[in-house]
């Protein structure tokens, strides 16, 4: 339970760091309200993940092949889209900032749990 708890917290913090460096090189396209809202869509995307995401990533596996897994950013953004639409507080305008927010939030998210273990 206690790592559940951490996992949450680090993925929050994923998100607000994400919010930054969006917001630095595309200013007000992304963006986080606080820490709550934070705290909110790194549950709901963590919800996600967890149930949908298979599902999409087993629909779209002859086109991940084809694609050699480019549609699989396609599917990271897609949620994260979603994610944004139902947070308050949390929006991201635009399919650009949508795709480069989910790469981000990726790797600022595995570079983060790396240092965590």
């Amino acid at each position: 339970m206690v790592k559940l708890l951490i996992n949450w917290i680090l993925n929050a913090i994923a998100f607000l760091i994400t919010q930054r460096i969006i917001d630095h090189y595309l200013p007000g396209q992304f963006h986080l309200r606080d820490i709550t809202t934070a705290l909110v869509a790194a549950l709901l995307l963590g919800l996600i993940n967890s149930t949908i995401r298979p599902i999409l990533k087993l629909l779209t596996f002859p086109l991940t092949l084809l694609t050699l897994g480019l549609s699989s950013l396609l599917i990271n953004a897609l949620c994260l889209g979603f994610v944004a639409m139902q947070v308050p507080g949390f929006h991201i305008n635009g399919i650009i900032p949508t795709i480069a927010g989910s790469i981000v939030l990726s790797i600022v998210s595995t570079i983060i749990h790396w240092f965590h273990k």
